[in-house]
Order: C-alpha cells, then sequence, then structure tokens
C-alpha cells in the first residue's frame, strides 16, 4: 500500500515491491498488470508534479526525476509510464482551460496519455473541432482515461503553433498487435486511431513550438523538456538497477572457464568502480541542473532555456553511462543472463528501446557541439 500521505520518493518506494513483483507478468501480457497499474493510479503519483489545488502533490521537477527512478529501478516499463503520464497531467494543468482541469482533475489525478508530434486533422465546427488521425506511440494507454493528440496549425509571425485536443480513451481505436518490440513491453505503446471524433472547444490548447517567456505557458519544447526529466530517470533507475543485479550476484557466480568469482576479477572491479561513477556524477550534475531549473521556473514562471539546453546535454551523458552499465552487467553476469526472466536482460533490452526516443538521439549532441562551437543554432521546427 503506498504511503498516500509522503512525498512522491516515499509512495514511489512503498509500490516498488509490488512493481518489482509483476514486472516478468507484465511482460508477457504486454501491459502493466492490473494490480500494479491500480498501485500507481492510487499511489497518486500521476498527479505529482500538479498543483493542490487540482488535488496533485504540487512537487518540483527534481522530485519527479527522483519518484521516476525508484519506479524505474523496480520496473523500466512501470516507470516510463508514470514519467509520459505525469508529464502530460503537467501540460494539461499550465496551458489547459480552467473548465478542463475541473472536468479531468475534479476527481483527483488521473493519467493521461499523450502525442505531441502533430498527426491530428482538426477541423472547426460549431462549439469545438472534429479530430482524426492515426498515431504510434501510446506508452501509459492501458492506465489512462484520456489521450492528448495535436494538429499542425498556421505559422503566427513565423513561429510553428499547435492545436491541442484531449479526448476521452473511448473515442480512440486501438491497433491490437502493434506493440512486438525488443523492450518495454508493458507500456503498451500501441498504435491509435481517431476518427471525425467532436471536442468540444473547452478540451483543446493552442501551443508554439518554441517556449514563450511567459508565466503560464506551455510548448511543445515545453512538454519534451519536462518528459526528458522524466525520461532521463527512468534510464538511469533502470541501469542502476542493472549494475545492482550484477554487484548483487558477482560473489554468487561460479565461472567455468576463469578462477574465483566475478567479485575478485579486477576487470569487473575495475568496471565497476567506473560505471557506479559515471552513473553518481552524471546524475547529481542532471539534479542540480534540474534543481536550477525549478528554482527559474519558481521565480519567472517559465523555464529558461539556457539551463534547460545543458540539461539536454547532462541527459545524453547520463543516459549513456546507463547504457553502457546495463551492457557491462550483462557482458560479465552469468549464461542465466540469456533467459528473458534475468532481471539483467530486462534492464538492457529496456534501456536499448527507451533510448530510441528521439529525446536521446544521437544528434542531439551534435546541436550541443554546435551551440558551443557559435557554428549553428538548435531545431526550431517539427
Amino acid at each position: 500500500m503506498a504511503d498516500l500521505a509522503g512525498r512522491p520518493l516515499d509512495r514511489a518506494r512503498a509500490i516498488s515491491a509490488l512493481v518489482d513483483e509483476d514486472a516478468l507478468e507484465g511482460e508477457r501480457l504486454g501491459r502493466l498488470t492490473d494490480r500494479v497499474a491500480q498501485a500507481m493510479l492510487g499511489s497518486g503519483l500521476f498527479g505529482m508534479l500538479l498543483p493542490e489545488a487540482l488535488g496533485g502533490l504540487g512537487c518540483a521537477r527534481a522530485e519527479y526525476f527522483e519518484a521516476v527512478e525508484a519506479v524505474a529501478h523496480a520496473d523500466g516499463s512501470a516507470g516510463w509510464c508514470l514519467s509520459v503520464c505525469s508529464a502530460m497531467n503537467d501540460f494539461v494543468a499550465v496551458g489547459g482551460t480552467e473548465a478542463v482541469k475541473a472536468e479531468l482533475f475534479a476527481g483527483g489525478p488521473v493519467a493521461i496519455w499523450a502525442s505531441l508530434a502533430p498527426h491530428a486533422k482538426s477541423v472547426p465546427v460549431e462549439g469545438g473541432y472534429r479530430v482524426s488521425g492515426n498515431f504510434m506511440m501510446g506508452s501509459g494507454s492501458v492506465l489512462a482515461r484520456w489521450v492528448h493528440v495535436s494538429a499542425v496549425l498556421e505559422d503566427r509571425d513565423g513561429a510553428q503553433w499547435f492545436r491541442g485536443h484531449i479526448l476521452p480513451k473511448e473515442a480512440v481505436v486501438f491497433k491490437p498487435g502493434s506493440w512486438d518490440v525488443m523492450g518495454l513491453r508493458a507500456t503498451t505503446s500501441v498504435e491509435y486511431s481517431i476518427d471525425d471524433v467532436f471536442v468540444p472547444a473547452h478540451r483543446a490548447l493552442e501551443f508554439p513550438f518554441l517556449q514563450p517567456r511567459a508565466p503560464g505557458t506551455v510548448s511543445t519544447v515545453y512538454g519534451a523538456q519536462l518528459n526528458q526529466v522524466g525520461l532521463t530517470a527512468f534510464a538511469c533507475g533502470v541501469g542502476q538497477r542493472a549494475l545492482d543485479e550484477l554487484i548483487a550476484a558477482a560473489t554468487r557466480i561460479k565461472r567455468v572457464a576463469a578462477a574465483g568469482s566475478p567479485a575478485q576479477d579486477h576487470v569487473v572491479q575495475f568496471g565497476v568502480g567506473e560505471l557506479d561513477g559515471r552513473l553518481r556524477a552524471g546524475r547529481a550534475h542532471f539534479l542540480q541542473l534540474t534543481a536550477m531549473q525549478d528554482q527559474f521556473i519558481a521565480e519567472h514562471g517559465y523555464p529558461d532555456p539556457q539551463i534547460a539546453d545543458d540539461a539536454v546535454q547532462a541527459a545524453q551523458i547520463l543516459t549513456r553511462a546507463a547504457r553502457d552499465a546495463a551492457i557491462f552487467a550483462f557482458d560479465h553476469a552469468g549464461t542465466s543472463v540469456i533467459f528473458a526472466t534475468d532481471p539483467i536482460q530486462r534492464c538492457l533490452r529496456d534501456l536499448f528501446t527507451g533510448l530510441k526516443h528521439v529525446s536521446f538521439t544521437p544528434a542531439t549532441l551534435s546541436r550541443i557541439g554546435r551551440s558551443r562551437l557559435g557554428v549553428g543554432g538548435g531545431m526550431t521546427r517539427f
């Protein structure tokens, strides 16, 4: 039972044992188990970024990181869903109308899954819009009650703008069998479609690609950067879990082709020392930047673009350390790691899948490098 009086990290730790216990069953089902979904919803964690006035915990981004990390350490799929749906709740709470916030959150925080990529077709009609489209990556759809989809609008002053629409889950048609993947199997990141569904005007919101320097505003970049905090936490938690599993097994494994246990092997000793240090250093740097962004938002009402840029770079470094930790753990684990039930293999598969997200494309480091060298700008449009 989650500690409903605790802060996000306390609540995450309270449900982690159950999440861990059901992780393999979730992989088999291709979705989070019912009791994990109920525990996550019941913990209030999907509302951790929401203000208390909307029934949330009003936590800072650094606390959001820690809670997602703790759940992901138990199961990458659960951590991934928590990251995505919590970020979308915040997006709606900041940018949505008062009417939609009352409709969605009046009964307490719920989960919203999302597509910020503008694949919707939106036609204005009396009282709202008729929305259609085909979408991918419905992460968290198994436990969410609402979905957000975006459509492209005409540019405004040379800047790209979008209209978001919030629809109930019942308005969505899912494509069964469309999430047959190597990792993050229980995220249910299926394909889905919406066919000419009416969305009332109060459940629509318009936003630009780039984040305005104005309080109470959202943008595609705002949503992407917040979600990157959670997805970086996912990778950190999973990478640390892989290393923890290797450390726990290192004294027990009996090797056939070498003397002693892995714990007595200087290669393993050096690798554990190096990777543990990289994870700790990368995590500390990323959390420092996240705390700085929290402070800036508290003072100004919107994120600082320079801190956000530095955090993008730090996220790349930390997630690469997590990926390397999982590979190292797999390489130096016992033969049982070849079985899909082995937690180290699951960590490896989840990380390789999750780090294919656009937030972690290697091109990002090239963009950062160009910025540092003063020879080019960043991405400004879809």
